[in-house]
Formats: structure tokens, C-alpha cells, sequence
């Protein structure tokens, strides 16, 4: 039987500062276990933490009849859009990395031989990032407080990090991704901020006013978008701005993606679904 399916009901508006947009949550059973969401070329890609890891929707949210179970995966958590048709997948309790392409198959992988290590990688990752000169970053984020990278031939380069409150200090590294000025962005969950970083690892600023930030992503024009436990979603210009804010519908927002069109998506928690917020478009006569 097919398990097609369309956004089960528009429930409200919201808004993130000037931007208004639609509600739509999409609640299946295949989002059962849900961890994380990526948007690659016309498809939505969800993350679960049982198999089969992979569910394909249409940027509609349409269910479709696709998923793939990734062989030896534990406990999937992170799911990124890492450019050149690839997604980034991360097995925290698996302590690896994998790079599958556009048709979810696996090309590359990053791992610690299933010995994790304190201080190295890996221990408990939670997600991972490309950077605009192709080297990869890792949140290394429960049993680290570290973020280690790794060279385009995923070689290990340096690890920055120890587990602290100072600035470049970590407690539970959770989320990563690059802003438009090349800038690495780190949820760093427990000390309750986003630290910003250049991209060799030292430290520049950092964004405060979240409580426990969960996921990160960039929206088409360079918003930095972070949901956290409050729980809500809240949107920073490439200054750290805060421009706008809204509250998430679900107990956790743990995954985040957007498409193209500025449609953001949350991967939810507690109840396990997806919730997408559709810009309206104004017209003005």
C-alpha cells in the first residue's frame, strides 16, 4: 500500500520578523524515531533513529514510497546538505560520519575503527559540515566537547575545544554550519549560545539568548536560523542580530533545513514529525 501523503493540516500563521508564514505539520508513522531533515535539489530527506534511517519526501511534503536503510548505523542524528549533491550523515552512537550522494548511497565515511576515544575522534558525534574550501568540520558532541577537522581527503587536521564555559570552551556541540562570511557556527547546547569561529577554529564572537540550541541552518539570503528548547526558532543577520523569532510546535526542534523558496522545515520531536513554515507571499495593490 502506498504511504502518499500531503501535509496533514494548515494549522497557523507565524512570523520571523517581516517574513509571515503558513503552518503545515506533516505527522506519518515513517517520521517515527525522527532526528534530522535536509533539503537535496527536489527532495526532503529525514533522518531516523531506527531503520529505515531514510525517508524521501517531496519539497510539498508528500510522502513517498522511498527510504533507504543505511547498513551499520546506530543511532542516526545528523543530516546536512553538504554541497556537490552530497548529504553528510552522522551515527552518534556509531561514533562515524558518512557521505552518501543524490541517490542516497554511500561514497565516503569518517570513523574511529568503533573505538571512541576521549579528546579524539570520535565520541558520540552529532553533526558534520563542509566548508568552502572542502574541508570537513565535526560537532563531536556527547562524549566530546570538540570540534575536529578533517581535510577534503578526510584526513584529521586539528581538533579545537575542551569542555568548559569560556569562549572556545564546549558542552555539548551540537549543531554546525557555515555562514555567508565563511564563518563556522556552533551550537554549543548546554552553555546555552552559538559560537562563532573562523575557519581554523578560533574563536571570534558568539550569539546569546538561546536555551539549549538544538539545530542550525542558513536561509537563501544569509539568515542564521537556530531552534532551541524554549522551545522556538529564532533568525540572526550576518551581525548576530536577532530579526525576528517565533515558537516551534513540538517539545524539541532537532533538525532544521530550508529549501530554495526560503520553506523552512523542523525536524520535531515529542511528537515526531515535520512542520513546515511556507512564506506568504504579500501583494500589495
Amino acid at each position: 500500500m502506498s504511504r502518499r501523503t500531503s501535509p496533514r493540516a494548515v494549522t497557523d500563521d507565524d512570523a520571523l520578523g517581516q517574513q509571515r508564514y503558513r503552518v503545515a505539520h506533516i505527522t506519518h508513522t515513517a517520521l517515527a524515531g525522527i532526528s534530522d531533515v535536509a533539503v537535496l535539489g527536489d527532495k526532503v530527506i529525514v533522518l531516523r533513529r531506527q531503520s529505515p534511517e531514510l525517508v524521501v519526501l517531496g519539497l510539498d511534503g508528500t510522502l513517498s514510497d522511498h527510504s533507504v536503510a543505511l547498513p551499520d548505523f546506530v543511532c542516526g542524528h545528523g543530516l546536512r546538505n553538504i554541497g556537490a549533491g552530497q548529504l553528510a550523515v552522522t551515527d552518534m552512537d556509531g561514533h562515524k560520519v558518512i557521505v552518501i550522494d543524490a541517490t542516497l548511497k554511500e561514497v565516503a565515511r569518517l570513523h574511529c575503527d568503533d573505538h571512541p576515544q576521549l579528546g579524539r575522534p570520535f565520541n558520540h558525534p552529532c553533526d558534520c559540515v563542509r566548508g568552502p574550501d572542502g574541508r570537513f568540520y565535526v560537532a563531536d558532541g556527547y562524549g566530546n566537547s570538540a570540534v575536529h577537522i578533517f581535510n577534503p581527503e578526510l584526513q584529521h587536521l586539528k581538533t579545537f575545544g575542551v569542555l568548559g564555559t569560556n569562549a572556545g570552551a564546549f558542552s555539548t556541540p551540537h549543531s554546525v554550519v557555515f555562514d555567508t562570511k565563511g564563518r563556522l557556527c556552533v551550537a554549543d547546547r548546554e552553555n546555552n549560545r552559538v559560537q562563532i569561529f573562523d575557519a581554523d577554529g578560533n574563536w571570534l564572537t558568539q550569539i546569546e539568548g538561546v536555551h539549549k540550541p538544538m539545530a542550525l541552518a542558513l536561509t537563501p539570503d544569509g539568515v542564521l536560523l537556530v531552534t532551541d528548547q524554549t522551545p522556538r526558532l529564532s533568525a540572526y543577520d550576518g551581525d548576530g542580530q536577532l530579526v525576528g523569532r517565533c515558537r516551534t510546535f513540538s517539545t524539541y526542534g532537532h533538525g532544521l533545513a530550508v529549501q530554495p523558496d526560503g520553506t523552512i522545515v523542523v525536524a520535531d520531536m515529542t511528537p515526531d514529525r515535520l512542520t513546515f513554515l511556507i512564506p506568504i507571499k504579500l501583494s500589495f495593490s
